[in-house]
């Protein structure tokens, strides 16, 4: 029989204090082996010492009472998932805070000199976010793709957003300062968050410097330090022509076969050909009609990803280019050209 450590013991072999040890067993977390019932005294077995280690390494981490009984319920395969969550979390509120002592730090206006300027209609950037912010990565282990490029070049203000799998450009037209050039990368927590207070209506000026960013309107004025880092080099891939042959599909008609099918799995094969587009999961299989087919291709992609990119395009047709099962898939809108999606293929063996 396991000799019984005494409370004390315990603790100190956990690297918990005596009080943490009675608090994370009064609310279930560390319940000892055995409570004597005449005095009170609690003891626990060897082998809860690494269980008591674990919750203090957790609380170390922020992690809450329900999220420490989450993660200790969880499965093995499943926590690195909890933990990766949790720490992209702890990220953003970092962000957050940073911005917040930016500003309080910064003694005196920002200076209107040194931003370049551009403005446009309030709707049209709201909705240029809603289609871009989808494609941001949400891994905590890259940083740089947990923001959206925002550039201007050209005469045109882009947005553009990956996770490696998928590729999101939107070029809007500003109403003035289309002559202004410039680059930095923006948390998309951060525009998520201000994505509910932009204006549905009116215009709005969006400025750059070298260091931040920010969006005024009436009664509106947001800011937030740009990330000191370079975006991936993407222009080679929307330069890309791989020969691809475009078909036009409507866009509910293929919203519906996709989400149809994206029940059924993590692939789907997309083939394109006279009698339109199929897509095959399995047992499952919906032709969706389509203008423009020639010679059968066919291709597989994530139907999740795939819905993204259907429901981010404006109007009632999509066109789709598919060169091979090797190179990216285009999706776009059949009637306007400033909004493009691109989705690597996923190797089916």
């Amino acid at each position: 029989m396991c000799e019984r450590l005494s409370i004390g013991e315990y603790a100190r072999r956990a690297g918990l204090s005596i009080s943490a040890v009675r608090f994370y067993g009064d609310r279930g977390l560390l319940v000892p082996a055995s409570v004597d019932p005449g005095t009170g005294y609690r003891s626990y077995d060897e082998a809860q010492v690494a269980a008591g280690r674990m919750i203090g390494d957790l609380r170390r981490l922020r992690l809450s009472l329900a999220d420490v009984a989450t993660f200790l319920a969880a499965r093995s395969d499943d926590r690195p998932a909890l933990l990766a969550r949790h720490l992209g979390a702890l990220e953003a509120h970092l962000h957050d805070a940073r911005a917040v002592a930016h500003t309080l730090l910064t003694e005196h206006p920002r200076s209107e000199t040194s931003m370049a300027r551009v403005t446009l209609p309030a709707p049209t950037l709201g909705a240029a976010l809603d289609q871009v912010l989808p494609a941001v990565s949400r891994d905590p282990e890259e940083p740089v793709l947990g923001c959206v490029l925002v550039e201007a070049r050209g005469g045109s203000l882009r947005l553009v957003a990956t996770d490696r799998y998928r590729l999101a450009v939107r070029d809007l037209v500003p109403e003035t300062g289309g002559d202004q050039e410039f680059r930095g990368l923006v948390p998309a927590a951060t525009l998520r968050r201000w994505r509910p207070d932009l204006p549905s209506e009116g215009s709005l000026t969006l400025a750059v410097s070298a260091d931040d960013l920010a969006i005024r309107a009436d009664c509106l004025d947001l800011a937030c330090p740009l990330v000191p880092a370079e975006f991936p080099a993407y222009e080679a891939v929307l330069a890309c022509d791989a020969g691809a042959r475009a078909v036009v599909v409507g866009r509910e008609a293929l919203r519906a076969g996709l989400s149809r099918v994206a029940d059924q799995g993590d692939v789907v094969l997309v083939r394109a050909s006279r009698d339109g587009v199929t897509l095959v999961r399995g047992d499952e299989e919906v032709t969706v009609p389509a203008r423009g087919v020639g010679a059968v291709v066919e291709v597989a992609l994530d139907p999740a990803f795939a819905v993204d990119a259907v429901e981010a395009v404006s109007g009632p047709d999509v066109v789709v280019e598919i060169a091979d099962a090797l190179h990216p898939v285009v999706f776009r809108s059949a009637d306007d050209g400033t909004f493009t999606t691109l989705l690597m293929p996923v190797h089916v063996a």
